[in-house]
């Protein structure tokens, strides 16, 4: 399972900019870890079919002016009409996220007030158990962010943008094993936002570095990096910087084995108004590299009509989902932040494949925001239609044969999505 969250929501909700600004800083509140170890404690479920059939995992998150919580609800299905209860899930107060490793068994939930991550499992009646935590605050974290890196069952890569480094964690025995310093990401003035998602070779890790900053200047260093890790030894191999494309965010794996890295739709916007130079573009990397292709780098305009594009999600076989702007549907005047662009519902939907270098919109699908979260599971990919408010979430199979469909329907945003049986 890999979830990817292009936003995410700040404790209270009382404008558009605090909503954006939790977009890149990921924030989860301060506070001292809480190590809870004890033993398990069944802490109640929705009902995900007894102990018998598919099991999965949904999460949603609820807030006011005062207060935000996150509700962790075991469902049999993703189907439309399945019932999904905030009586019966398991509630913790402010952001917490969901982390699982498809595939390999586990499961979790990092807290939504300190940096604490606690593995889950399956108990009767699917009721969600809770097993030991590990804390990253020792090792300098601060704030967890929702992405990890998954090298084994026995290793997984923490990315913590602020500290710049990379902390080294076992599922298994559930321990932190070190971490990897990463100083040449550090840009002054600017965050190093790392890759939402990562690319294995063998033994070698890959991930995208973008470098923003929407408090002051709102704007994007007009450079990529793309970090080289040796995963038996833990450390860095290279550290490469292109200046042929920037905001990147987002890594897709094709099934041959390419890998693209393409601009995020807060780079578009920034180019659209005038505060980055570089046109929105993908790099490449192929499949028996460790760097970014020298002789490829597509303008994505090409592929749009001279439009604004950006944020990839996976589309199956050799394919990519793209959001492109629609300018007539926005609002945008000499004050409008990036952020505000990429929030207002005006990026259709379309498909590229990579092998035959065509692109075309998907016309079942409205223009939405382009900060969308999208969640690969069980081999099928979910995005979600997100109501007024985000006070309700429908998730949407991009992948579904035939075309998008839609799923279940849940209360709150829903951040969250992982089979775990």
């Amino acid at each position: 399972m890999r979830v990817i969250q292009r936003k995410q929501r700040p404790s209270n909700r009382t404008s558009a900019t605090a909503f954006a600004l939790v977009l890149l800083t990921g924030a989860l509140g301060g506070g001292c870890a809480d190590d809870e170890t004890s033993s398990p404690v069944e802490q109640g479920g929705t009902g995900g079919g007894g102990n018998g059939g598919d099991a999965f995992v949904v999460a949603t998150r609820v807030w006011d002016d005062t207060a935000t919580n996150s509700y962790f609800h075991v469902v049999s299905s993703l189907e439309a009409g399945t019932p999904v209860d905030p009586t019966q899930a398991l509630e913790i107060p402010g952001s917490a996220r969901l982390f699982a490793f498809e595939g390999q068994g586990w499961f979790g939930i990092g807290d939504g007030q300190s940096p604490t991550i606690s593995h889950y499992t399956l108990g009767n009646g699917d009721a969600l158990v809770k097993g030991d935590a590990i804390s990253l605050q020792p090792f300098g974290v601060q704030d967890l962010w929702q992405t990890n890196y998954i090298i084994s069952p026995t290793k997984a890569y923490h990315p913590d943008r602020a500290g710049e480094q990379i902390v080294v964690w076992n599922p298994t025995t559930m321990e932190v094993e070190g971490t990897i310093p990463l100083p040449d990401t550090h840009r002054d003035g600017h965050l190093a936002v790392y890759g939402y998602g990562s690319v294995l070779r063998g033994k070698t890790l890959l991930f995208s570095v973008g470098w923003f900053d929407w408090q002051t200047t709102d704007t994007i260093v007009p450079e990529t990096g793309l970090v080289v890790i040796d995963t038996e030894t833990d450390t860095l191999v290279r550290f490469d910087v292109d200046d042929r494309c920037a905001g990147i965010t987002q890594s897709v794996e094709t099934a041959s084995g390419d890998a693209y890295f393409v601009s995020s739709a807060l780079a578009g916007a920034s180019y659209h108004v005038e505060r980055l130079e570089t046109e929105p573009c993908a790099l490449r990397v192929l499949k028996d590299a460790d760097a970014f292709d020298p002789d490829f780098a597509l303008s994505l305009g090409e592929l749009a009509g001279g439009a604004i594009v950006g944020d990839p999600i996976p589309a199956g076989r050799d394919s990519l989902f793209l959001r492109v702007f629609e300018e007539s549907l926005a609002t945008i005047d000499e004050e409008t932040k990036t952020f505000q662009i990429t929030s207002q519902p005006a990026w259709r939907w379309w498909r590229w494949d990579t092998a035959t270098n065509e692109a075309k919109e998907i016309p079942d699908l409205a223009p939405s925001p382009a900060n969308v979260s999208f969640f690969e599971v069980d081999g099928r990919v979910f995005t979600i239609d997100e109501k007024n408010g985000s006070t309700e979430s429908t998730l949407i199979e991009l992948t579904a044969e035939g075309g998008p469909k839609l799923g279940l329907t849940a209360p709150g945003y829903l951040h969250g999505l992982a089979k775990v049986r």
